[in-house]
C-alpha cells in the first residue's frame, strides 16, 4: 500500500496520544512493519516508545510483585499448617521413645540458623541413624531424600570415610553432597571418620520441628 500524507498525519497523531505500533497498524489498515518505517525518525514515536517501554516494566513490576504476594501468602498458610499439626500430633508422639529421642538430639546438635534446612552434624553414626529413622517415622522421609556430607581432616581418606558413613547409615553414595577438608595439617590426633552431616531441605517442615521443640522444651520446664 502507497504511503498517504493523510494516513501519516493520523498515524502520528496516534502515536502522539500513546497509541502502540500494533494498534496504529490497525487503524490504518497496513502492517506493524509499515508503521515502524512511516515513524522511523520521528522524535515524538521514539518518546512514547521509551514511555511505553517504561509502563511495561512497572507493570511488570506490579504483577510480579502481587505474584510473589499471592505465593508467600501460600507459604505463609502452609507454614502455619505444620504448626498447628505439631501441636495436634506432639500430643500422640510425646511418650514415644524415638520421637523424644530425635528431638533431643535436634536440640543438642542441629542447626538453628538456616529456615528451610534441618540439619544435624556428628561424628557418631549412631546419631545420624537415630535422627534418620526419627525423621522417616515421624515426619514421613523417605530414606532416598536425604543428604550427606563429612567435613574431613588433612590425615583422612576420603574414601575409606564415605565408605563408613555409607554403609553404617544405608545411604548410597549418590546421596552424599561434595565432603569438605578442612585445609592445613592437623598436630592433634584427628576424629577416625570424619564429621558427619545429615541434611533435609524443606521450610515446612523445619516449622513443624521448630514447633515440637518448643513443645518439648515447654514441658521440660
Amino acid at each position: 500500500m502507497v504511503r498517504n500524507q493523510e494516513n501519516l498525519d493520523q498515524a502520528i497523531r496516534l502515536r502522539e496520544r500513546g497509541f502502540t505500533l500494533a494498534e496504529i497498524a490497525k487503524v490504518c489498515n497496513v502492517s506493524k512493519s509499515t508503521i515502524s518505517k512511516w515513524l522511523a525518525g520521528n522524535v515524538v514515536s521514539a518518546d512514547v516508545t521509551a514511555q511505553n517501554k517504561r509502563r511495561a516494566g512497572q507493570a511488570n513490576i506490579k504483577r510480579l510483585q502481587l505474584i510473589n504476594k499471592a505465593r508467600s501468602t501460600e507459604r505463609e498458610k502452609k507454614y502455619a499448617e505444620a504448626v498447628k499439626e505439631a501441636e495436634v500430633s506432639y500430643k500422640h508422639y510425646c511418650k514415644d521413645p524415638l520421637f523424644v529421642a530425635g528431638l533431643m538430639l535436634y536440640i543438642g546438635e542441629g542447626d538453628n540458623t538456616d529456615r528451610a534446612k534441618i540439619k544435624i552434624a556428628n561424628s557418631r553414626t549412631s546419631v545420624h541413624r537415630i535422627f534418620i529413622d526419627f525423621m522417616v517415622q515421624y515426619m514421613g522421609i523417605e530414606r532416598s531424600k536425604f543428604r550427606f556430607w563429612v567435613l574431613l581432616y588433612p590425615d583422612l581418606s576420603e574414601e575409606s570415610c564415605m565408605k563408613h558413613w555409607s554403609k553404617a547409615l544405608k545411604l548410597p553414595y549418590i546421596q552424599f553432597y561434595k565432603n569438605q577438608v578442612i585445609p592445613g595439617k592437623s598436630k592433634k590426633r584427628t576424629l577416625q571418620f570424619g564429621v558427619g552431616n545429615t541434611i533435609i531441605v524443606s521450610t515446612v517442615l523445619k516449622h513443624k520441628l521448630n514447633r515440637w521443640i518448643e513443645l518439648a522444651e515447654t514441658n521440660i520446664k
